[in-house]
């Protein structure tokens, strides 16, 4: 099967040594191949990995702040980052040692001296595979009309999600969507112009949330969900804003809706892991809000959070 996959040009590789020389030397190597981004300690490309998520890590394992195997182990830990390869530039090569970052979820080792066209040549082939399996997992997991997630990557890969943020207790909030009066545009405009009115609304969703770790799915018909893991009522409330305002700007003529245009009503879950609830007791209570926002006149959003 031939797959479309992102052009090596475009894929991101974070380099992280402390090494001012070691991250100039590695850089001009790759930089003609790849987009390269350089780090200095692990903290800065924790950070970075939550703002710019990258294709692939090449890492030195002895940094000032973090240890090497610490950030290949907090990475793999998040679904977020588990299938971005990390490939540990070392000048070890003991058993123990490799060991170590075989089990921190390593994916290889570039020794030291580097050999350039080594280098990138493995680069490449690791990049390759993760598009590879990206793709694939597009295909299984992506809906085929608007290209956001579909309800069985809700069932298989969110909850790997919510068990994390339940770990580190962090918010994890969740929001409902349903497209106001979408039978009555659909009885107006006919169904392929409802299909393209959703593609539209599931760009603006898709655009209103940016970190890495929310998602967007197509829950059924005209509904979405939109996952909000570390997210507290202020962030829900900003991401329903912007929802609302795009929508707003875009302006899709609806002319049997109150407001003459395509519109949504929302309903928002907070939770902040008082006591203990059920990835399906969440969507519930948002569910809940749903139907509040309906029964208050739609095209709002009303939040709420679940103890």
């Amino acid at each position: 099967m031939s797959l479309s996959l992102k052009p090596l040009s475009q894929c991101k590789v974070f380099i992280v040594d402390d090494d001012e020389m070691v991250r100039l030397s590695l850089g001009v190597i790759l930089e003609d191949h790849f987009s390269v981004d350089a780090y200095s300690s692990g903290q800065a490309v924790l950070e970075a990995c939550e703002d710019l998520l990258p294709d692939l890590i090449l890492l030195d394992i002895n940094l000032p702040d973090i240890s090497g195997l610490d950030i290949c182990r907090r990475l793999k830990a998040k679904a977020t980052f588990e299938n971005i390869p990390i490939i540990f530039i070392t000048s070890t090569y003991d058993t123990e040692y490799q060991n170590a970052c075989w089990e921190a979820g390593a994916s290889d080792f570039i020794g030291k001296p580097i050999t350039a066209s080594t280098l990138i040549h493995r680069t490449k082939n690791h990049l390759e595979n993760k598009l590879r399996l990206e793709k694939l997992l597009q295909l299984t997991y992506k809906d085929s009309l608007t290209g956001l997630f579909n309800r069985h990557y809700l069932d298989l890969e969110v909850a790997n999600v919510f068990k994390q943020t339940s770990r580190e207790r962090k918010p994890f909030s969740l929001l409902m969507l349903d497209i106001d009066f979408f039978k009555l545009y659909n009885d107006q405009y006919g169904h392929p112009q409802g299909d393209a009115c959703l593609k539209i609304i599931a760009d603006v969703i898709e655009r209103s949330i940016q970190r890495p770790q929310d998602i967007a799915i197509r829950y059924g018909g005209e509904e979405f969900l939109v996952i909000l893991p570390f997210t507290d009522f202020d962030g829900v409330k900003f991401i329903c804003d912007r929802i609302s305002a795009e929508l707003e700007a875009i302006n899709i003529p609806h002319f049997k809706s109150l407001w003459g245009r395509a519109t949504v009503s929302i309903g928002g879950v907070i939770y902040e892991h008082q006591n203990k609830v059920s990835l399906g007791e969440l969507i519930s209570c948002a569910d809940k809000a749903l139907y509040t926002a309906k029964a208050d006149g739609r095209n709002c959003f009303r939040l709420s959070f679940c103890d």
